[in-house]
């Protein structure tokens, strides 16, 4: 490539944009790089020439966008998260002729984890369907735990499998989830997804190795460190409105244990429209918990080295903790803080990583 940008966010879908020279694509079959159908491969190769997958992202261009003074195609792709955006979930896969069945049936989901419910989740709207299958390895769909989900073979226009999924990380003690790419041979010619998502008990995503990043010292691997405050998220007190009109309409609402003194009340709304009745008023209240923030969140930025060489890239991923050290600023104390990488963006053909940080915020800090 001779140019590209790769963005993984936490809960979201990886987003690419890479450019190349026109004359790589001489000869290859326009299946391999067409709309859906084609998928580009991000390896990183680090300094012990091992090959690791960053992302794979299926290509969300129409057509290629071209430049002829420069001879440059320009792709725009996305991660297989977004090829489960216009996929429903349903018990069967359904044709013209049996579609007035499907009012009747339901996706019905009791005492699972949550990791099982997005495995479900995922089933349905993958391998039950007519060329619906992708390579995506999925956890159990039979983990046991104490949720239940129930969709509605008539709410078509709710249920799409990624709604679905997010969803599950919205409402309070919800799980993370990634659609992590991996090598599927050892000769590094096939691929595939895993679903990873944080278990009932840790609902981040689970890693084997720490994350340590020294922003103070002279052989550091940060390069820059700056500290933003978003406070977009503040609310003390959040009403969710769902399904139905007027007096009906289904309604939760939840505070906070104690507003600050020194801090006015702020209050926030949010909805979904397909929660109804007492099951849907019961999301509504766990969305409306998981809004919740008693106090602006401090956003660190770090650039850090691609490849140093205990932690090279392709080793550790966005959703995990990781151990930074930071010295001499006013807004964030000195010393180490465990931070959650909620974003991470990579320039193609560079050797750092713009990495976007946030305080872990555990469920446990709020008394309901």
């Amino acid at each position: 490539m001779s140019a590209g940008t790769l963005t993984h966010t936490l809960n979201g879908h990886d987003e690419l944009d890479i450019t190349f020279a026109r004359s790589d694509l001489a000869g290859v079959d326009e299946s391999w790089w067409q709309y859906l159908s084609g998928t580009v491969l991000v390896t990183y190769t680090d300094a012990s020439m091992e090959e690791r997958i960053v992302s794979a992202c299926p290509i969300t261009s129409a057509h290629p966008e071209e430049d002829l003074e420069n001879d440059t195609l320009t792709l725009q792709a996305k991660g297989v998260s977004w090829l489960l955006e216009p996929r429903v979930v349903l018990t069967k896969d359904y044709t013209a002729e049996d579609a007035a069945d499907m009012r009747a049936t339901n996706v019905a989901v009791s005492d699972r984890s949550f990791r099982a419910i997005a495995a479900e989740v995922v089933y349905r709207a993958t391998d039950i369907k007519r060329s619906g299958h992708l390579p995506i390895v999925l956890p159990s769909r039979t983990e046991r735990g104490d949720h239940e989900r129930t969709y509605e073979g008539f709410n078509v226009a709710n249920n799409g499998a990624w709604k679905r999924l997010q969803e599950l990380t919205e409402v309070i003690g919800g799980p993370d989830l990634q659609f992590r790419p991996e090598w599927a041979d050892e000769e590094h010619t096939r691929f595939q997804w895993r679903l990873i998502v944080g278990t009932d008990a840790q609902q981040t995503l689970p890693q084997t190795r720490s994350i340590q990043w020294d922003a103070t010292s002279a052989r550091t691997d940060v390069s820059s460190v700056s500290v933003t405050s978003d406070a977009t998220q503040l609310a003390h007190r959040v009403y969710a409105t769902g399904a139905g009109e007027g007096a009906g309409i289904t309604l939760a609402q939840a505070d906070v244990a104690t507003i600050p003194q020194w801090m006015p009340l702020v209050e926030s709304v949010i909805s979904d429209t397909d929660a109804e009745d007492e099951t849907g008023t019961a999301l509504l209240a766990s969305k409306a918990k998981g809004a919740l923030s008693d106090r602006s969140l401090d956003q660190v930025s770090l650039t850090v080295r691609a490849d140093p060489l205990r932690q090279p890239i392709g080793s550790w991923w966005c959703g995990e903790l990781a151990q930074v050290t930071t010295g001499g600023l006013m807004s964030v104390p000195d010393g180490d803080h465990w931070l959650r990488l909620i974003s991470c963006k990579y320039d193609l053909g560079s050797d750092v990583v713009d990495v976007e940080c946030q305080e872990d915020q555990l469920t446990e800090a709020y008394e309901w």
